[in-house]
C-alpha cells in the first residue's frame, strides 16, 4: 500500500500524537476524525487539518475510504469501536486498557485471530531507544542471575480535589484507573525488557480523594483551574489514587512497582531498576537518553544514547544521531512506524510475527491488572495461570 488513509476517534490528548506520530511516517494520510458529536467534530478537523469530520464514530469505521482506525477517547468505546472494525476486517489500533471487562478483551483477541485483522495496542513506553538496549543488554546476560527489579510511576495532575478527567469515574475508565493507566505501561515495558512474565501479584490500591469536583466547562487535561461554587458539582471517586503492587516474575525474580496519579511535582516519573548478581541497570522517562549501571567492583556508569555503540536490535530504534535527546513522542514514532510497516506489507497474511504489542498483549495486561484488584479485595497474593490464557 502506497497510502494508509487513517481514521481517528477521538481528538482529546492522545489523538493528536497519533496524528503527529504517523505523519512523521510519510506514507499514511491523517484522513478522517469523529467526535462526540457533529459540532465538535467539525471544530477537531479544522483544529488539525483533516478533510473528513464525523459526529459518530459508526460512520467514520464503515467509511471505505478509513484504511485504518484508531481509537483514542474514553475506554468504555474502545470494546465496540474495536469490535466494529474487526468485524469489517479493518485494522484497529488501540490505546489501553483494551477495553473495560476482561471478557470483552478476550473476544476481540479472539475475534482478529478468527478474521486475520491486524490490531495493535500502543503501548508506547516500551519504544524508547535506551530501553531496547536495556532488553538487549539482559538478554545477553551481561547482569548475571537478575533477582530484582523495583520502580515507579507517579503523576501529580490529580492532586486536587478539583482536577477532574474521566478517568476517575469507573463507568468511563473502568474499575482501574492508576493500575491500568499507568501502571500497566510500567508492567508492560518491565516484562519486555526481562523477557519475563509476571506470575503473582500482590496488590494495596488507595482513593486518597474520595470526593472531587467535576466543573460543568470541560477543560483540558491535567489543566490546572480554579472552581468556583456553581461551577461544578460534587462526585464520589470510584478509582484508585494510588497502587502499591509485589510481583513475582519467572525464574524467581522478585518486584515491586508504586503508581500514583496524586504526587505534587511528579509530572512524568516513570522508572525502573533491575538488579543482577553481576550488574545493576536503570532507567526514567525524564532522561530517556541514558542508562544508568551499577557495579560492585568499579566506577558505575552512565551510558548515553549512542547508536554507533548500541545493540544490533535496538540501535534502529534512535531516529538522531548521538547526543540528540529522544523523547516522549519519539516512542510514539517508534512504535507507529512498526505498526504502519506490517500493514503496509499485509504483515498478518505473510504470517509475520508482529514487533509491537497486539490485543492479546492488551489483554494479558488486563488479567494481571484484574489479579491486583482481586489481590487488594482479598489482601493476599493471587497466581496468574498463563497456562489458561
Amino acid at each position: 500500500m502506497d497510502t494508509i488513509r487513517s481514521g481517528f476517534v477521538g481528538a482529546g490528548f492522545i489523538g493528536p500524537i497519533h496524528m503527529e506520530n504517523i505523519r512523521r511516517l510519510g506514507f499514511p494520510q491523517v484522513y478522517a476524525i469523529a467526535e462526540i458529536d457533529q459540532a465538535t467534530a467539525d471544530k477537531a478537523a479544522k483544529r488539525l487539518g483533516i478533510g473528513k469530520a464525523y459526529g459518530r464514530w459508526e460512520d467514520l469505521v464503515n467509511d471505505p475510504e478509513v484504511d485504518v482506525v484508531h481509537i483514542s477517547c474514553s475506554n468504555k468505546l474502545h470494546y465496540p469501536i474495536s469490535k466494529a472494525c474487526l468485524e469489517l476486517g479493518k485494522p484497529v489500533i488501540c490505546d489501553k486498557p483494551l477495553t473495560l471487562d476482561i471478557n470483552e478483551a478476550r473476544e476481540l483477541v479472539e475475534l482478529a485471530k478468527k478474521n486475520n485483522v491486524i490490531n495493535a495496542v500502543t503501548f508506547n513506553m516500551a519504544f524508547y531507544p535506551m530501553v531496547r538496549e536495556a532488553k538487549e543488554i539482559i538478554s545477553k546476560g551481561e547482569l548475571g542471575k537478575i533477582n530484582l527489579v523495583y520502580g515507579r510511576y507517579m503523576q501529580d495532575w490529580l492532586s486536587k480535589d478539583s482536577d477532574y478527567n474521566w478517568r476517575v469515574e469507573a463507568k468511563y475508565q473502568g474499575k482501574s484507573r492508576v493500575v491500568a493507566d499507568i501502571g500497566s505501561h510500567w508492567m508492560h515495558m518491565v516484562q519486555m525488557v526481562l523477557g519475563k512474565k509476571i506470575i503473582s501479584v500482590y496488590g494495596d490500591t488507595s482513593i486518597f480523594i474520595p470526593v472531587r469536583k467535576k466543573p460543568f466547562k470541560s477543560y483540558l487535561t491535567a489543566e490546572v483551574i480554579d472552581l468556583k461554587p456553581g461551577q461544578y458539582e460534587e462526585i464520589t471517586v470510584d478509582t484508585e489514587d494510588h497502587a502499591t503492587v509485589m510481583f513475582k516474575f519467572e525464574d524467581g525474580i522478585k518486584g515491586i512497582m508504586m503508581a500514583s496519579q496524586v504526587c505534587p511535582g511528579r509530572k512524568q516519573r516513570i522508572e525502573w531498576e533491575i538488579i543482577g548478581l553481576e550488574k545493576s541497570i536503570a532507567w526514567h522517562g525524564e532522561e530517556p537518553g541514558k542508562l544508568w549501571i551499577g557495579h560492585r567492583d568499579k566506577p558505575n556508569e552512565i551510558f548515553l544514547k549512542d547508536p554507533n555503540i548500541m545493540h544490533e536490535n535496538s540501535k534502529g530504534f534512535c531516529n538522531t544521531s548521538t547526543g540528540l535527546t529522544e523523547g516522549y513522542l519519539d516512542s510514539w514514532k517508534n512504535i507507529m512506524s512498526r505498526i504502519y510497516e506490517y500493514i503496509r506489507i499485509d504483515g498478518n497474511k505473510k504470517k509475520i510475527i508482529p514487533d509491537f504489542p497486539t490485543f492479546e498483549n492488551g489483554y494479558h495486561i488486563m488479567i494481571i491488572i484484574e489479579a491486583i484488584l482481586e489481590s487488594a479485595k482479598q489482601n493476599k497474593w493471587v497466581d496468574i495461570d498463563w497456562e489458561k490464557y
